[in-house]
């Protein structure tokens, strides 16, 4: 019986002190291609020069996907022309057009590096071409090339669009 006292308490005091252990945070180790994009998309960003391909769009209505459809940030310059499929909050009259659309769009964009989850987040706010229409655009750019762009409007339900960054 003492020796059975004496073993739990023992393997107690063993496993006790495994967890007691401050644990090492293991990095993860790039590939080369990783590598190469990573140093890419952190170019690209400190250029600010972003071309960018959606391929699919989500909201409450579903998934659909896109066409490679071009999106670029360039300077402060936002340029888009992206299907909307979503709900209206207020209706339109006289425009038959209810694609996201921005010619040379003027941006003043808010950068944020996200280091844990390896993103840029980038805000900003654009006018559409056609009526006026006010949009906030959420930007992130994944270091794996990857970008989700998420636009809302108070006249329209949020939108997310997804793609790959032209690099």
């Amino acid at each position: 019986m003492k020796k059975c006292v004496l073993l739990l308490l023992v393997s107690l005091f063993v496993v006790g002190s495994a967890f007691a252990q401050k644990k090492v945070k293991k990095e993860k180790e790039l590939s080369e291609t990783e590598l190469k994009t990573a140093q890419a998309v952190a170019a690209k960003m400190l250029d600010e020069n972003l071309v960018m391909y959606m391929t699919a769009s989500m909201s409450d209505f579903g998934r659909i996907a896109l066409d490679g459809i071009k999106v670029t940030l360039i300077g402060d310059k936002f340029n888009c022309n992206l299907p909307y499929q979503g709900s209206s909050r207020i209706n339109t009259y006289g425009s038959q057009n209810i694609n996201v659309t921005a010619e040379d769009a003027v941006v003043q964009v808010e950068s944020i590096y996200n280091e844990k989850k390896g993103y840029y987040k980038l805000n900003f706010s654009f006018e559409s071409t056609y009526d006026s229409e006010r949009f906030t655009a959420t930007l992130k750019v994944f270091l794996s090339g990857k970008v989700n762009l998420e636009l809302s409007s108070s006249r329209r339900g949020s939108v997310k669009y997804l793609g790959g960054l032209l690099i």
